[in-house]
């Protein structure tokens, strides 16, 4: 098979190349899966003085859910465990709902102070609010000289 050099063809490859490499880094910034985990939905949005996340988490036990914050990086992580007992002997017709550890990582680009930070959980959705702070990466401060 002869491959040929054109112009159009490198440019689609192109093109491709740089559509993919924006999906992965879109999905990375938004998730990050690690290991044999799945991610919860969910939606982010900010308001005048707060950034809040919602996780659609049905079933979860808040016993079994986390919430940390580290370098710009907030981690929704838990298990969703079988409800029925150990000793309960059951046969499944059909089993569509799976039980399994999660975690959804997202970057934070609002400067919010994680520690003031709440979270509740309600009807099986997870509400976790952070107060925003103002962004003084911004900020220009003048250092005085001295002459030794």
């Amino acid at each position: 098979m002869a491959i040929k050099k054109s112009g159009a063809g490198l440019r689609f490859l192109g093109d491709e190349l740089r559509r993919f490499i924006g999906a992965v880094e879109a999905d990375q910034v938004s998730s990050i899966s690690l290991g044999e985990t799945g991610y919860p939905p969910v939606d982010l949005y900010e308001t005048e003085d707060e950034l809040v996340i919602e996780a659609d988490l049905p079933g979860v036990e808040v016993g079994d859910i986390e919430v940390s914050v580290e370098c710009g990086m907030v981690t929704i992580e838990g298990v969703k465990r079988e409800r029925l007992d150990e000793a309960e002997k059951v046969n499944y017709l059909c089993m569509e709902r799976s039980f399994e550890t999660f975690r959804r990582m997202l970057k934070i680009t609002t400067p919010i102070n994680p520690r003031k930070g709440s979270a509740s959980y309600s009807q099986g959705v997870l509400r976790v609010v952070f107060p925003k702070v103002k962004d003084k990466r911004g900020l220009v401060v003048k250092v005085k000289i001295v002459k030794e």
